[in-house]
């Protein structure tokens, strides 16, 4: 099986599962949605941050066949984000919540937003 159509049917995969179980588990909570003792906003960041590594690589691997910048600058944008979900759920599971985070998590959406920019505007 090619590495591609791999991760593309893991991506899927990925999201289905993400679909059809998050509502059958949770349970309302005074803190708020809870899945098993997650929250569930820390469920969905985890699957987000999976999807986008995932994402991540068949863009990199489509870069190996093409050289074409356009795919390098749409891994970047991948991995960023993949990297904004783990700044997120690891300061959520270190309970370190600051708004410093916060700020940080903007910057990151604000690179992603660039690349995929100049990634659609490149020839």
């Amino acid at each position: 099986m090619r590495p591609d159509l791999f991760f593309g049917c893991a991506a899927i995969l990925a999201l289905v599962l993400l679909v059809a179980t998050s509502p059958v588990m949770a349970a309302e909570t005074s803190d708020g949605v809870s899945v098993r003792g997650w929250d569930v906003t820390d469920i969905i960041t985890i699957f987000t941050t999976a999807l986008a590594v995932i994402l991540g690589v068949i863009s990199f691997i489509a870069y190996r066949r093409d050289k074409r910048t356009k795919y390098l600058l749409v891994t970047l944008a991948f991995s960023i984000f993949a990297v904004k979900g783990i700044f997120i759920v690891g300061s959520d599971l270190l309970s370190s919540r600051q708004p410093v985070f916060d700020i940080v998590a903007s910057l990151l959406d604000f690179l992603v937003l660039g690349c995929i920019f100049l990634s659609i505007t490149k020839k």
